[in-house]
Parts: structure tokens; sequence; C-alpha cells
């Protein structure tokens, strides 16, 4: 595992990196999960041509530190990711980003161009708005989130888990132990993505790839949303298109091996 002290937070960042000599990919999970939990089965998977992976957990998860006085904007995240990425000696790397990790991946590649040469998108928000996940955190104030409802939530989740939902299994094995401020302060970050973040993605001068899971791909103008732009626009800006079977917006969690043959055709 690397470790990482970025010295304005008076914090370390993490990642876990598998010791393998090949192109780089970079992982960057969803909101406030780890990204072990997310992409360890991806990055094991026999289907998977041999790649160095860098496994990243932002501030307030996963094995990375919680800094007192983070902000956790997108921007942020970008700030302190780089600073990993530039211990690494990461250079023309491939960043693969599920959710808030596509739009992370997007503003790392637009401010560090040196490093990212080609990005893997899976369904990250690229207008404002949240999903439903996003909505439902922002609706509260940061105060009463942090003190009463993420702890209901916490305790909802680990009741499901119980009973084997698999969302509630998902959710409690990575929001055991996060920061709730960074979980509020993150859907915070997406539900204000600014609009322009989108035509940002599209000028891109790389190699893009967006990927939709089969149940959330738009097929009618009114089921566009802020991480379901319309296909047709993005394939009209030469943007890849993926799209896993029998999946939703969990993609790698919901059909892994289907997830895994995109990642294959695109990232190498």
């Amino acid at each position: 595992m690397r470790s990482v002290y970025v010295q304005n937070q008076d914090a370390f960042i993490r990642s876990l990196e598998t010791p393998v000599d090949g192109p780089v990919l970079v992982y960057l999970p969803a909101i406030s999960f780890s990204a072990a939990a997310s992409f360890f089965n991806v990055v094991t998977h026999p289907n998977m041509p041999a790649h160095k992976a860098m496994l990243v957990d932002y501030f307030g998860s996963g094995a990375s530190d919680t800094p007192q006085n983070y902000g956790y904007t997108l921007e942020e995240h970008v700030a302190s990711i780089a600073t990993l990425l530039d211990d690494a000696n990461c250079r023309n790397v491939t960043v693969v980003g599920h959710s808030m990790g596509g739009t992370i991946a997007i503003c790392l590649a637009m401010a560090r161009p040196d490093i990212v040469a080609k990005l893997i998108v899976g369904e990250g928000n690229v207008t404002a708005g949240g999903g439903g996940l996003v909505k439902q955190i922002v609706s509260h104030s940061e105060a009463d989130f942090v003190s009463t409802v993420f702890p209901k939530m916490k305790a909802d989740i680990f009741e499901s888990a119980i009973s084997g939902d698999i969302i509630g299994l998902r959710r409690n094995n990575v929001w055991k132990h996060i920061s709730p401020l960074g979980l509020y302060r993150n859907a915070q970050a997406l539900n204000g993505v600014g609009d322009d973040l989108l035509n940002s993605f599209l000028a891109l001068p790389i190699p893009k790839t967006f990927i939709y899971g089969e149940k959330t791909l738009p097929a009618t103008p009114e089921a566009i949303g802020p991480d379901t732009p319309s296909p047709d626009l993005l394939k009209s800006r030469g943007v890849n298109i993926g799209v896993v079977p029998n999946a939703g917006h969990g993609q790698m969690f919901d059909n892994l091996d289907g997830f895994v043959d995109i990642l294959s055709k695109f990232a190498f």
C-alpha cells in the first residue's frame, strides 16, 4: 500500500497497488466507497489484461485519513489524488472512475493532462443534480445529516445487510467507518457540478469511454440525467460507448464479467 503525506491537510492519502508490470490503470470509486471494495474483483478477474493497478481511496473513506479541515470539494479531491500519483511517478496513465470517481477522473484529466492519457467513466456526474442517493443526502442540512440522519442510515444499512439485501451489504461494507461529513460534502460536490463539465469532458483531446448500465441507459430525452448523458451526443463527439448488460448504476457489482469485457476493450 502506498501512503503519501499531504502536507496542507496534515494527513495521509493511500492506494492499494498490484505488483504487476504493464500499463498503469488508476481506479477511482463511487461516493465515499473504498477502491478495493469496488474494483478488487475487476483487477483480479481472469479476463483482465495484465496491468499495474492503483486503487485510490479518497480522504474520509477507505484506508485514507480523515483530515480535520478538508472541504471534500472536487478540486480538493483532484489535488490530493494528484499528490499521490505524482509520488508514484504516474504519467500518461488510464484512469477508470465509477460514479463520483468518474466525475473526479474528468476533473483530474482537465487539471493534470500530464497524468491522464485515457479516461474510462462509468456513469460519472457531468451535470448538476446528482442521482437518487445524492439528492437524499443533500435534502438535509449538514448538521442534521452528520448528527442524526447518517447514524440512522448506517443502522438501517446494517439491518438490511443482516437480511441479505445486496445494496445493504455493499454499503455496510464500505460505509462502516467513513466520515459522515465527508459523505455529505461529497454529495454536495456532485449536486453542484457545473453544467460546463460535460462540454469540458467532450473537449478533452484524449481517448474517452463512457460506460452505462443497460438498465440506466437513457432511451428517451426524458431519461437523460446528471450521470446518464445522451449517448447520441457523446458518440457524435467521438466518445466510445460501453453498455454493461443486465446492470444498473452498480455496473461492476451488477455484472462483473460484462464490466470487465468493456474495460478490456477500451482501457488497453
